[in-house]
Order: C-alpha cells, then structure tokens, then sequence
C-alpha cells in the first residue's frame, strides 16, 4: 500500500500500543480527508486524482494552438508530412504538507493503567491532526493563505497570469475567463449563462462539470431556484452534497471560497496530482533527543495543476 511505511520494533508496550493504532488509522485516514474536503472530494469522485511516483516536479501537457498540417486531398496529391509544434511544458512544483500527533511522557503515564485509556488517547490525537490537515488542505486548495510554501488553489488556478511557468499575459490561450460582476439579484443568472457559454467549446463537450461558489452565492441562487428545487443532481446528492444545478452543473459551496466568488470547473482539465508514497502517508512515533515526547506525522505531497486553463472561469464581486 503506498501509505504503508516502515515500523521498527518497539521496546515497551507503550511503544507496541501507539505504533499499532497508528498504523490501524492508516486505512481510513485517507477516505476520511478526501470525503470531507469538497475540492478534494469533487476530484477525487470525478477521476482526476493522479498518483505520481515521486520526481523533481509536476509537469502537464499544454496543447498551445489549433493542428492544422492535415487536410483534404485527392487521389496522388502530396500530403504534408510535417507536423507542427503545438503543446507546451507547463511545469508545476511539488508541494508538502504536515501535521504532527504527538503524545507527551505525562499524557502517556497518566494513560497507563490500561491499554484502552492509552488507545482513547491516541484515538483522540489523531482525530486532533485529521481535523486540522483537512481544514489547512481545504483552505489551501480553494484560497491563498498566508504561509510559505503554498499550494496552487483556485483563485490563482482560474486566473490570468503565469501559472506552472506558463506566463498568461504572453500565452494568451492560458488564461481562464474572468468577469466582474455584480448584484445577483439583477445580474447573477445572466452573468452565469455568458460565463457558461465563454468556456465551453460546444454545446456537446467541453462545457464545465462543476460550480464552487460561497455559501451566500448558493443561498441567492438557491432562492432564484426555489419552485425548481426538486432538479437537484441525484449523482451529487447522493455522495454527501446538498446542491442545486445550473444548466445540469452541480453547485456546491465552500466554506474557504473568496467572499463574492463563483467558480465554474471543467474536470476533464482539472488535476489533483499526489506522490503515490505521501497520499497521506503516517510515520512512525519517534522521541526527539532533548524532550520526553514521541512525535508521529501524518505528511501529504501533491498540488492541484491544469492542462487547459481557459476551460475554467469564475466570476468575481458578486454582492
């Protein structure tokens, strides 16, 4: 299993106790994270997460232009045998995450008298570390946050300028299409509809798979929605999400989605790239030398990339 990691053998029983339920977490840690996140959940139910094994970077396959060295010919005609340069390297960095569960001497003493107390406790920590990988993960993927080192989320994803050593104000074919809008009251629906129609290619394919908006922006559509309410997306509803459609799209909110904010997403372009040795891989307790603590880390390796950004749009300043 790629989340399995090497345990050594431990001397007390104490050791025996953490090390065994760490390692019993291991098999429901991932489902727990991925089913929590919507972002994560939306890529991973539409087939998009891609495990990778390992390397120095990310890199996507950009179709830049149009082929057009084909054509239509006619008996002996001569055919063009050239075939022209129309994909580039977009190049994305991997990036790292973390989160320690750590049981103090004291906490460990004080749980001694029998293993189930030892086990509550260690139960109790690693819920602790779930709970705060999922909600940094789930910021980290759909805002910038604030710390170094971060992952590519969506409001820098469906954007406009360089993305994956890609420059968008040069390339013009990578940018997503972002519109201003406005009172939703007045302009919502309308502004969503040209949004709609700007990033899909025909009325049969390439047209968005999913909406991610902010509560607030749900609420208002949803009150538009109301004596329609019943064409709800059963696929979507019954994998945990209360959602509306637009045009048959699945509109869902996130709590992390910038205020005023509705993205539309094409999964067909839309990546969540993991390295198959840290998809929420746990390691090992381990004391550092001048503490009396053991320290265990759940890690997790991976960004959120695109090979087709102008399929993505959103829509901004919606009051």
């Amino acid at each position: 299993m790629a989340n399995e990691l090497f345990i050594p053998v431990m001397s007390s029983s104490g050791d025996v106790v953490l090390t065994t339920s760490l390692a019993d977490y291991r098999k429901t840690l991932v489902d727990n994270v991925y089913n929590d996140v919507p972002v994560l959940r939306v890529l991973n139910e539409a087939g998009r997460k891609r495990m990778v094994d390992g390397g120095i970077s990310i890199v996507e396959h950009v179709v830049s232009q149009k082929q057009t060295d084909g054509g239509f010919y006619l008996g002996n005609d001569p055919l063009n045998a050239t075939q022209g340069e129309n994909t580039m390297l977009g190049e994305f960095r991997w990036q790292n995450l973390y989160e320690p569960i750590q049981i103090t001497r004291d906490e460990e003493r004080q749980n001694s008298g029998a293993e189930h107390k030892l086990l509550d406790l260690v139960g109790t920590k690693i819920q602790l570390s779930e709970m705060a990988i999922k909600d940094r993960l789930g910021q980290g993927l759909v805002t910038t946050v604030a710390d170094a080192n971060n992952l590519i989320d969506l409001s820098l994803l469906v954007n406009t300028g360089t993305l994956g050593t890609i420059a968008g104000g040069t390339d013009t074919f990578w940018q997503s299409t972002v519109t201003a809008s406005g009172a939703f009251a007045s302009q919502g629906l309308t502004d969503m509809q040209t949004l709609y129609y700007a990033i899909s290619s025909s009325s049969v394919m390439d047209n968005p798979t999913h909406i991610i908006t902010t509560r607030t922006v749900f609420q208002r559509y949803e009150q538009t929605r109301l004596p329609l309410e019943r064409i709800q997306n059963t696929q979507t509803a019954s994998a945990g999400f209360v959602n509306l459609t637009f045009k048959g799209v699945p509109i869902i909110w996130d709590q992390y989605v910038d205020s005023g904010t509705l993205y539309m997403m094409n999964s067909n372009y839309w990546n969540l790239v993991v390295d198959s040795q840290t998809d929420f891989a746990t390691t090992p307790f381990i004391s550092p030398t001048n503490q009396t603590v053991k320290v265990a880390y759940i890690l997790w390796r991976g960004n959120q990339t695109t090979n087709n950004r102008r399929r993505h749009g959103k829509l901004t300043n919606i009051s």
